[in-house]
């Protein structure tokens, strides 16, 4: 118990405290927790693994006092993390990219989580159970067809039938992932004989949709990760034209606007996390939270950039305008990738 004890406990002794060792990595003779000459730590790593993964944790994520200061000072006090960082405070706090990593990584694992439950929901959902629902399903099935008359020139103009498949005949069946699936049969057979090479590819990828829309959904959100990692120096770039005349280097815009999505981030991931405890019950608290992104980044960009109120408001509410377009822009590119329609 004793040597667990000592695996798990942070060493708080003084430098001067600590005996003198030699690096095994370059056999420099030193005093202290780092190689003077290589920087290798002295951690163990002969012991149990969940000490070991801890550790990597720790210094991966800053699961440490940087830890709380990070999340404490991002989360209530808006751009002074960024100030904080260019002050050349930075070891207090964990990195950056590492909070926005972190952050990341929650948000769209609870973002699986919640569509991969409503998606199985909706899908076993009883197609006789309800009149409206019933009467939806119709006017899906029309909708439906009348968008891949478009796609393929093979549809009909009828909207009661795409590609030869009968949609009306595909409601009889007990639940949304039956019908999709009759689909998917019915277009399988009816792509074998498609002549033209283009549509029988469209039509193989919709049937695999229709076949795994969980896939289509994880597509849709390992794109979208991809999308925001790019999205982080685009934004920066709007920052940096906005605020030309304060002659500051890229990298200040650019941390901030890492500092920013993290925040946001941590919010769509609070969310989240509260409607999946608690589904359908929370919509106007989601809501008031997620009224607190702008309000936030107002604050943020006025503490940060130091202008006045107005111009920060002008400012904010243009570039707003901009990062809007950027998200429709960057919300379709994904949708349509996913689709594999490109």
């Amino acid at each position: 118990m004793a040597k667990l004890k000592r695996w798990f406990r942070k060493d708080k002794r003084r430098l001067e405290e600590l005996e003198q060792t030699t690096c095994l990595n370059c056999r420099q003779v030193y005093q202290g927790f780092y190689c003077p000459n290589c920087g290798q730590s002295t951690s163990e790593f002969d012991r149990p693994f969940g000490f070991v993964f801890y550790d990597f944790l720790g210094n991966f994520l800053a699961f440490d006092s940087r830890f709380f200061h990070t999340y404490r000072d991002l989360i209530f006090k808006p751009g002074f993390l960024t100030k904080e960082f260019f002050k050349g405070r930075r070891a207090r706090y964990a990195p950056p990219f590492r909070v926005y990593i972190f952050m990341s990584f929650v948000l769209f694992l609870l973002l699986q989580i919640m569509t991969t439950r409503s998606l199985n929901s909706a899908l076993e959902y009883s197609l006789d159970s309800d009149p409206e629902v019933a009467a939806a399903a119709d006017s899906l099935a029309a909708m439906a067809s009348d968008s891949l008359v478009v796609e393929l020139p093979t549809a009909t103009e009828d909207s009661s039938s795409f590609a030869g498949v009968e949609l009306d005949e595909l409601l009889t069946a007990d639940n949304v992932r039956g019908s999709m699936r009759s689909l998917a049969d019915q277009l399988e057979e009816n792509a074998k004989t498609e002549e033209d090479p283009g549509d029988r590819r469209r039509m193989v990828q919709f049937v695999d949709t229709l076949r795994s829309p969980e896939q289509l959904i994880a597509r849709m959100l390992k794109y979208l990760s991809y999308a925001f990692f790019v999205l982080l120096p685009v934004f920066a770039l709007l920052l940096k034209l906005f605020y030309v005349r304060r002659k500051v280097f890229y990298i200040r815009h650019l941390v901030f606007s890492v500092h920013l999505h993290s925040f946001i981030f941590f919010l769509l991931s609070l969310v989240v996390g509260v409607n999946l405890l608690f589904p359908g019950k929370i919509g106007v608290f989601s809501l008031w939270l997620l009224l607190l992104v702008p309000v936030y980044i107002y604050i943020a960009m006025k503490k940060f950039y130091q202008q006045g109120y107005f111009k920060t408001l002008v400012k904010f509410v243009v570039l707003g305008g901009f990062y809007n377009l950027l998200l429709l822009f960057l919300f379709v590119t994904v949708f349509i990738n996913a689709l594999g329609v490109l």
